[in-house]
């Protein structure tokens, strides 16, 4: 059976940033503006209209969708209707490489 998202573990960004710290020898501090610097520089890259490709990982970019309607709360009335307008969200692609890095943690004989 497949692991659904509240199962899976995660790392907070607070945790994220402690792991990069050690593992660059950084401070902890210097650590955590690098990382609101990157992840600041990619969406102000993005919401001006570019792809940014980091050589060796990935890229990121955003991926409009139109807007369309939609029904608000069937269970209450069924002619409930909204509309949602034109909008992007952040996309990234891994590279081939990344992606052949990427590895399935084992299951339990339970699964």
């Amino acid at each position: 059976m497949p692991v659904t998202r509240s199962e899976e573990p995660k790392v907070s960004k607070r945790e994220f940033v402690q792991r990069v710290s050690k593992r660059a020898g950084l401070s902890l501090r210097t650590t955590q503006l690098a990382y609101d610097a990157i992840f600041e520089e990619i969406l102000e890259l993005v919401n001006a209209g570019n792809r940014v490709t980091l050589t060796g990982f990935g890229k990121f970019y955003a991926q409009p969708h139109k807007g369309h309607d939609v029904v608000l709360n069937i269970r209450d009335d069924a002619h409930a209707r909204g509309h949602v307008d034109d909008y992007a969200v952040l996309k990234f692609s891994a590279t081939r490489d990344v992606n052949k890095r990427v590895t399935v943690p084992p299951r339990s004989r339970d699964e």
